[in-house]
């Protein structure tokens, strides 16, 4: 399979497309955990403890298992009607895992890994409290999408991806981030 991690990032969106309940969620976590671990470099790769806090699912079980049990029959009858919200949650899922994959770039250059891997995820869940974070409700509602800082992503798949996560606020999340990452190392 590929090396690339915008490959990972792709596929955790597609995984929406997985008419199973919780299985989608699933495979979309594993294609993030997947990608933030082709994104490391080879001399100091994440190990599987950092990689669970860093992509692992913080969502109440109960809550997901409401919301699955009422929603996927009405999505499974309506599918024909309702296709756009499977589109937009892939867009969605593209977004949020791109934009978790430079968090975590953010963090490794900053080196606020070491030993702060749950600050840093902290920091991302900050992020998208914060932040309507969907490009479809964004560009609808006429948000601000700020450029991103960082040089240009030369390979397709990554350009798509970093699209969707300027479209879905990333650089208003990068600095909510930035500073609450800051805050909790600088605490600790």
């Amino acid at each position: 399979m590929s090396r690339s991690p915008w490959t990972w990032v792709l596929l955790s969106g597609l995984a929406a497309c997985v008419p199973v309940p919780f299985l989608d969620d699933w495979l979309s976590r594993r294609a993030l955990r997947r990608a933030v671990q082709l994104d490391a470099p080879d001399d100091a790769p994440l190990t599987d403890a950092q990689l669970d806090v860093l992509t692992g699912d913080r969502s109440s079980m109960l809550v997901g298992c409401l919301v699955t049990g009422i929603w996927w029959p009405i999505k499974k009858l309506f599918k024909t009607i309702l296709w756009f919200l499977t589109v937009k949650d892939v867009l969605d899922r593209v977004a949020a895992s791109a934009q978790v994959l430079v968090s975590v770039r953010v963090a490794r250059k900053w080196g606020w890994l070491a030993g702060h891997e749950a600050a840093v995820r902290d920091a991302i869940e900050v992020a998208f409290g914060r932040t309507r974070w969907s490009p479809i409700t964004r560009v609808l509602l006429g948000y601000e999408r700020p450029a991103l800082a960082g040089p240009p992503e030369s390979e397709p798949l990554a350009k798509f991806a970093q699209g969707l996560r300027r479209f879905a606020g990333g650089a208003v999340m990068d600095r909510v981030f930035v500073e609450r990452v800051e805050a909790g190392v600088g605490a600790a």
